[in-house]
């Protein structure tokens, strides 16, 4: 598997893994999913100030995806809309998505990445919190539906995990 940075042209890839990753979920959240309303051009922002997206890709077919920006507001970085093609999970693609993201963070200088979680998908809570997630904030959405958690994880420092610092 490879994970690498995707480029501007490859916002449509990033945009369809993402779409189709959270399809399951149409229909079926109260409120409905922010990603299935979006648009490829909503993506554009990631990639403006220090944020962007990576491409997970197995056998040379792109199978994951996962964007990241500047949480000013807690000076992390914000790991959003992590993506696994359904044929693709329990593969471990979720976890190099973000284990490659937290490096990426530190090598940006920061100690902290965070993301947000639905509480009614409490398979996505727990697949967190075995991350090293733990909850932040929680908010609830203006319908009293629903509720999710702002996560966060304290990065090691890289000499602290024996490599150069």
């Amino acid at each position: 598997m490879e994970i690498r940075t995707a480029g501007r042209e490859e916002i449509g890839l990033v945009f369809d893994i993402m779409q189709m990753a959270f399809r399951e979920y149409a229909g079926v959240l109260q409120p409905p999913s922010g990603a299935l309303g979006e648009k490829p051009e909503d993506l554009l922002p990631f990639f403006e100030g220090g944020g962007g997206a990576v491409l997970a890709w197995e056998a040379g077919q792109p199978v994951g995806s996962a964007r990241y920006k500047r949480d000013a507001d807690r000076d992390a970085l914000y790991i959003g809309r992590v993506a696994v093609l359904p044929g693709y999970r329990r593969r471990g693609i979720g976890d190099a998505l973000l284990k490659h993201l937290e490096e990426l963070a530190r090598g940006l200088g920061y100690s902290r990445t965070t993301l947000g979680v639905r509480l009614s998908i409490p398979g996505n809570v727990s697949y967190y919190e075995r991350a090293g997630y733990r909850p932040l904030e929680k908010h609830d959405y203006p319908c009293g539906r629903d509720s999710w958690y702002l996560m966060g994880k304290e990065l090691q420092r890289w000499e602290e995990e024996g490599r150069p610092a």
